[in-house]
C-alpha cells in the first residue's frame, strides 16, 4: 500500500470526522438529515463521502445537477437524491430510470418532465422549489401563481409532486423570517387549492443552528458535513471538526540572490537573498492565485513559509530562508491541518465553502478511516484503491 501511495499532491479526508458531524447534525434536530454533496462533496469526493454518509444511516442525499446525482446513483448510492438545480431535458430520462428526485421552478419545466415520464411509463418524483426573495430560482409567492400550480399539478399523470422549499439568504433574523413567512403563505395557498405536502423544508447547514423552530420535515445540511462551522456558534456546545487536509510536496530548494524575482511578473522583487522551495501545486489543483506574493502562507516542518511571487497553474514558490531543514520531498500543508479554514479564507477574501469547494480533480484523495488509510482516489487515472 505505501509503495504505491506517492502521489506529488494530495488531500487527505477524514472520514471519522466527517461521520461525526453528521452525527452532530443529526442529533440537533428531529427533522430528516439531507447530506448535501454537491461540488464534489464540496471538494471531497462525492462517491466515496456519500459512501461514508450511507453506512453511517444517512438515507437522504442533495446535489445540485443531474449528472452528480447520476454519478452518486451508479456508484450504488441508495435512498433519496434531491437534484436541486435545474435538469436539462435531455437528462430526464437518466434521472426517472435511476430513480432521482428532482425540483423545478417553472411550470414549463413541469410539463417536459411530465412529457418524459409519460414516455418511459415510470413515475418521476419532484418538488418544487418557492423563491420566498433569495431571488434564484422558483415560483413566485402570489394567488396566480398558486393558482397555475394546482391547475397545472391537476393534469400529472407520471410526476408526482411531493415536496416545496425555499433557501435562506442568511441576511438578518427579519428578512429570514419574512421568508420563512412567505414559504408558509405559498403552502396555505397551494393547500387551500387542494395541493398539498407533507415534505416542507428551508433550512440549511446555517438555518439548522439558527431557526431549530423552522427544520419542518428535513435540513439539507452541506457545510457543517465538512467542517465548516456557522460564525458566531461558539457559545454553542457542539463540535464540528474540519475534514480535509491539502498536502503538496517540495520539488526543488535553491538560493536566490537579493534584486531577482522568484516566477512570473516582477510584482514581487526580493530585498534580500533568500531560500526558496518550490511546491508541486498550483491554482490547477486549487491553490488560489490570489494568495500570490506573500498573502499566502504553508506549514513546513510546522512553521510558516510565506508564498513568494505569483502562482503558477501548477507550482508554486514559498520562502523558507528560516526553515534550514526544509528539502525536497517534504510535505506542505496548504490548508487544514493547521492552516484553518476561517484563516485561508480570510486571506483568500472569500468564504469557506469555496476555499473547499475549488479543490480540483488532479490532487489524489487519500481517505482515513479509524487511523488507517482506506482508500486512495486517483480521478485523473480513474483507479480506486480500498484497503480492508
Amino acid at each position: 500500500m505505501e509503495e504505491r501511495f506517492c502521489p506529488r499532491t494530495w488531500i487527505d479526508i477524514d472520514l471519522d470526522a466527517l461521520i461525526a458531524n453528521y452525527r452532530t447534525a443529526c442529533g440537533m434536530t428531529r427533522a430528516t438529515v439531507t447530506c448535501v454533496v454537491k461540488a464534489n462533496a464540496y471538494g471531497h469526493g462525492a462517491v466515496r463521502v456519500a459512501q461514508a454518509l450511507q453506512a453511517a444511516g444517512c438515507e437522504s442525499f442533495a446535489v445540485s445537477c443531474a449528472r452528480e446525482g447520476l454519478e452518486l446513483r451508479r456508484a450504488g448510492i441508495r435512498g433519496e437524491i434531491l437534484v436541486m438545480g435545474l435538469t436539462e431535458a435531455a437528462m430526464l430520462p437518466a434521472c426517472i430510470r435511476e430513480n432521482l428526485t428532482l425540483t423545478f421552478g417553472t411550470l414549463a419545466g413541469m410539463r417536459e418532465a411530465e412529457t418524459a415520464a409519460a414516455a418511459a411509463r415510470r413515475i418521476l418524483l419532484g418538488q418544487l422549489a418557492v423563491d420566498t426573495g433569495f431571488h434564484r430560482l422558483g415560483f413566485d409567492v402570489t394567488e396566480a401563481a398558486a393558482d397555475a400550480l394546482a391547475q397545472a399539478a391537476r393534469g400529472l399523470q407520471w410526476l408526482r409532486l411531493t415536496g416545496m422549499f425555499s433557501h435562506l439568504g442568511l441576511i438578518t433574523l427579519e428578512r429570514d423570517r419574512m421568508q420563512f413567512d412567505a414559504l408558509m403563505r405559498m403552502k396555505s395557498m397551494l393547500e387551500a387549492r387542494g395541493l398539498t405536502f407533507a415534505d416542507v423544508h428551508l433550512c440549511d447547514s446555517i438555518g439548522l443552528v439558527r431557526y431549530p423552530d423552522w427544520h419542518m420535515s428535513r435540513v439539507r445540511v452541506g457545510a457543517l458535513l465538512f467542517g465548516v462551522r456557522p460564525f458566531h456558534t461558539e457559545h454553542m456546545p457542539f463540535e464540528d471538526q474540519e475534514t480535509l487536509t491539502f498536502c503538496t510536496t517540495v520539488s526543488q530548494v535553491r538560493d536566490v540572490a537579493a534584486g531577482e524575482v522568484v516566477g512570473y511578473g516582477d510584482d514581487q522583487i526580493l530585498e534580500r537573498p533568500a531560500r526558496i522551495a518550490t511546491l508541486c501545486a498550483g491554482y490547477g489543483d486549487g491553490y488560489p492565485r490570489c494568495l500570490s506574493n506573500g498573502k499566502g502562507k504553508v506549514l513546513l516542518h510546522g512553521q510558516w513559509a510565506p508564498v513568494v511571487g505569483l502562482i503558477c497553474m501548477d507550482q508554486m514558490m514559498v520562502d523558507v530562508t528560516g526553515i534550514p531543514q526544509a528539502a525536497p520531498g517534504d510535505t506542505a500543508i496548504l490548508l487544514g491541518g493547521g492552516v484553518s479554514y476561517v484563516t485561508y479564507a480570510d486571506w483568500c477574501d472569500t468564504n469557506r465553502n469555496e476555499c473547499i469547494s475549488i479543490l480540483s480533480r488532479r490532487p489524489v484523495r487519500v481517505y482515513r478511516q479509524g487511523g488507517k488509510i482506506v482508500t486512495v482516489l486517483d480521478s485523473l487515472l480513474e483507479e480506486r484503491s480500498d484497503f480492508a
